[in-house]
Formats: C-alpha cells, sequence, structure tokens
C-alpha cells in the first residue's frame, strides 16, 4: 500500500515539475508589405479593396497604406481606384461596375516602390433556404440567429455575411449602445473536427423583433475557400481540443505581398423580424 502510495505521490509531483510559468518576449519585426483585402462582386456599384499594413501585436489595430496605386483589369478595360479620403486604406473604384463569371480579373499595386499582382475568377452562387431565427429563452422579447447554412457540403463551399440592424428601434444617444451586428458562417467542403464535430463558442447576439436582416451569400472558389479556412484555423478554431498547427496563410498577392483578391457571386435577402 505505501509503495502504490510513493509512486502516486512521485507521478503528481512529476506532472507538476513539468510545468513552468514562461514569459515569451515577442520581437517587434517591422514587415514592408501590403495586406490585401479585396472582393469583385457581381453587384453594379463601386468595388472596394481594402490596403492595410502587416502588425506583430494580436492587440493592435492594422494600419491603412496610404497613397498606392491600385487598378483592376479585366476583358479589354481598366478600372482605377481611389484612396477613400473619409476611410484611409479604402480604395474604391473610379466607376460603378459588376463582375462576371468566368472572367479573369488581373489586380495591380503600385506601393513603395513594389508592384503586387494577383489573378482571380468568379464563379457562380446557387440559391439556398433563408436563415432562421427564434425567440432567445429567457432573454425576454429578444430573438437569436438559429440557422444559416450546413457546415459541410461537397457540392458547393460559400461564405454568409449576416448583418442584423435595429438602430432605428433604440434611443442611440449613449455611444456604447449595440445597434448593429456583423457575423459570418462558412459552408466548406472538408470535415474539419474544430469546427464541425467540436466548435468553439460564438458570441450570442440578441436583437429585438423589427430588426432588419440582411443575409449576403457569397461564392467560393476552391482557392478561396482554403485561404479562409486557413484564416479560420488561426484565428476562430484555436484553443479547441483539436486545434491545427500555426502556419502561414496561402495567398494569391504576389511580391511577398499577404491577404487575398478575389471575385465572387452573390445573393442577398432582406427580412424583417417578426
Amino acid at each position: 500500500m505505501r509503495i502504490k502510495l510513493f509512486i502516486l505521490f512521485l507521478l503528481i509531483f512529476s506532472l507538476y515539475a513539468c510545468e513552468r510559468q514562461t514569459t515569451w518576449e515577442i520581437r517587434s519585426e517591422q514587415i514592408n508589405t501590403v495586406v490585401v483585402d479585396a472582393i469583385i462582386t457581381d453587384e453594379f456599384k463601386h468595388q472596394k479593396i481594402r490596403l492595410t499594413k502587416p502588425f506583430t501585436d494580436p492587440n493592435q489595430k492594422p494600419l491603412p497604406v496610404y497613397g498606392a496605386q491600385v487598378r483592376v483589369s479585366y476583358s479589354d478595360k481598366i478600372v482605377y481606384f481611389t484612396e477613400n479620403p473619409d476611410n484611409p486604406g479604402t480604395y474604391l473604384s473610379d466607376v460603378e461596375f459588376a463582375g462576371s463569371i468566368n472572367i479573369t480579373y488581373h489586380l495591380e499595386i503600385d506601393y513603395a516602390s513594389e508592384t503586387y499582382t494577383a489573378d482571380t475568377r468568379m464563379i457562380p452562387v446557387n440559391t439556398s433556404t433563408p436563415l432562421s431565427y427564434a425567440p432567445a429563452g429567457n432573454s425576454g422579447n429578444l430573438y437569436e440567429i438559429t440557422y444559416v447554412a450546413p457546415q459541410y457540403n461537397a457540392e458547393e463551399q460559400a461564405m454568409y455575411e449576416v448583418i442584423i440592424d435595429w438602430t432605428h428601434l433604440v434611443n442611440t444617444t449613449q455611444s456604447d449602445t449595440l445597434t448593429i451586428a456583423k457575423l459570418f458562417y462558412y459552408t466548406f467542403n472538408t470535415i474539419d473536427v474544430s469546427y464541425i464535430i467540436f466548435p468553439q463558442d460564438k458570441e450570442e447576439i440578441f436583437f429585438p423583433k423589427g430588426s432588419i436582416i440582411t443575409e449576403t451569400k457569397y461564392s467560393l472558389t476552391d482557392k478561396f475557400a482554403a485561404y479562409l479556412r486557413a484564416l479560420l484555423a488561426e484565428t476562430e478554431w484555436q484553443g479547441s481540443l483539436f486545434e491545427e498547427a500555426r502556419g502561414n496563410l496561402p495567398t494569391n498577392i504576389s511580391n511577398g505581398g499577404l491577404g487575398y483578391f478575389s471575385a465572387c457571386s452573390v445573393i442577398s435577402k432582406v427580412m424583417v423580424v417578426q
């Protein structure tokens, strides 16, 4: 009996001895490149491209890229993008245009004596049933999203952007009042343990009756879906029992650029919470 107790004590002591508090020193490194966040859609509008600088501090806000020369060419056309003075780092097309499927779009960015390029194509988006919502348990007269899309589909990959707006229903004089929420959902053709089987808890968003919900579905090419999946693996999926090893995200930006340039066909639906 004493031998068993001694072995148990030795085992507990050994496990405790394996833990040691360590403070990691993160070196600040200036990376001289750009991060591209750009989706050309088939909506007739001023298309938008977001350019920022990379950063090493997880709590740091991305700094905008000023003064870049941005253009997108397709077929026999060239569209130039001009920086929005009210939103630094955001570049809007000088003219409105809508993207089309099966056309190659070529992006060029001139910044700090460097040129970054990328190519992408658009595939069609399939129609689907609208999202569903229901009363939110013990939260009074509030509602919550209950279902948007399947997390796995072998035939189609898609991204869903859900914007819930109840600004018109509340007094917005208080600066800390939440009146708009934006949520993203994804359908992939891979079975990811951290996403499907053991998903991470998401922030619960409750909204009142009369809120306006805009659901936009984006088509995803295999390469853009792979980028989004890798991004989720580095962010939302971290912390689970089966999190993936850290790694660099794939990109289609040349010359050491980061981020992704994509083209997506979209379907938008608007509903009022009844």
